[in-house]
């Protein structure tokens, strides 16, 4: 198994349940690193830590969380993981309530030329509130349950990383990268100017 693989699927069993909604004010293209974004990257393309100047745990509205009926996964509702090759997530996970998808919201040292390079399962270039941003399906044997949404913040990317299996009676029937996309579109514009 690759390592890649493994950390996919690490992130998948740690945010199990995650999922996004709808689409917006976001764009096609490529994806273009924005000034704000420089910080310091290994070798590799990750940056060195995960960036702190966003802590989905506290600083996702709550107006965002009800407007998707997110209520936390479980008790402590951390989503933080350190993965192979010093790929790092911390943040939080939701589930949306009744039957719908789960989300795991993580500010992440993935830059976007690492995810670019690394994922591969019909990934597309966008533009999320002027932010340089990637949508990826990062599961070959589940991609139209699972997708991943990362936007470019200063040092790394912030990751909207969704669970929605069709079994779910709510959005199981909704694209799930739709569904991360919409969410996204919702919480990106709330990020503080220096983030």
């Amino acid at each position: 198994m690759r390592a890649m693989d493994k950390a996919v699927l690490m992130v998948g069993v740690l945010a199990a349940g995650v999922g996004l909604a709808g689409c917006g004010g976001s764009t096609e293209g490529e994806a273009r690193p924005s000034s704000a974004a420089t910080s310091a990257t290994t070798a590799s393309g990750l940056a060195v830590d995960v960036p702190k100047s966003y802590n989905p745990c506290t600083d996702v509205p709550e107006s965002v969380l009800k407007s998707e009926r997110l209520v936390k996964a479980f008790a402590d509702n951390k989503a933080n993981a350190d993965g192979p090759d010093g790929t790092k997530w911390r943040g939080c996970r939701w589930v949306a309530g009744g039957s719908g998808y789960s989300v795991a919201i993580q500010s992440s040292n993935l830059t976007i030329p690492y995810v670019r390079e690394h994922y591969f399962n019909d990934v597309r270039e966008v533009t999320i509130a002027g932010r340089p941003a990637i949508s990826a399906r990062r599961s070959d044997t589940r991609a139209a349950e699972v997708c991943s949404i990362n936007v470019e913040i200063k040092g790394g990317t912030l990751e909207f990383h969704l669970d929605n299996p069709a079994s779910n009676r709510d959005t199981g029937h909704i694209d799930t990268c739709q569904l991360g996309m919409t969410l996204a579109e919702k919480v990106v514009p709330t990020l503080p100017a220096g983030a």
